[in-house]
């Protein structure tokens, strides 16, 4: 049976033993060193260049998601924010590349001509992607093998396989 002093020993061993493993820890990854604060200083320091000045060095952000042309895709984007803005529907409908992918939360729906979209155009455009494309910066654009995300998905673009290359929306995630 094991005594009352004998516990204590025992849990001041656990208790010692757990210090020495956070210690270690805290040591390994050196949380709350200089040399720390200085890497974070500096990675913060050292932001990407933007889209456009990428661009304006002869890059191309949009390459990932097929893009073969970052200034005429660029074109295409503000050219589908003013007309959304003005909810120009027959301009927005000849920003498409058919078929457009339309998600819900009552599942998925492809608009296969511009006459459909048109009809369905207050659906679809409603006022969640309509202030998603208005505070779109295209520098703040995400870019991925899918295509380029307007804010949190509400919008995608993707370019065609035409040559010359089209580029327009290929997917509104409405109201998911």
């Amino acid at each position: 049976m094991e005594t009352l002093h004998g516990k204590r020993t025992a849990l001041a061993y656990r208790l010692t033993a757990a210090v020495l493993i956070a210690v270690t820890l805290l040591a390994a990854t050196g949380c709350g060193s200089a040399a720390n604060d200085n890497a974070a200083a500096e990675s913060s320091a050292a932001a990407p260049p933007s889209i456009t000045t990428r661009i304006k060095a002869g890059g191309n952000p949009f390459e990932v998601a097929g893009i073969q042309n970052p200034q005429k895709f660029l074109e295409v984007f503000a050219k589908v924010q003013t007309a959304i803005a003005a909810d120009d529907k027959a301009t927005v409908a000849s920003l498409i590349l058919y078929p457009l992918r339309v998600n819900g939360k009552s599942g998925t729906q492809l608009i296969k001509t511009r006459d459909v979209f048109v009809e369905q155009y207050d659906s679809i455009i409603n006022s969640n992607v309509k202030e998603a494309i208005a505070r779109q910066s295209a520098d703040n654009l995400f870019v991925n093998y899918q295509g380029v995300m307007v804010g949190n998905g509400d919008i995608w673009f993707g370019g065609s396989a035409d040559t010359p290359q089209v580029y327009g929306i290929i997917a509104v995630n409405h109201d998911i």
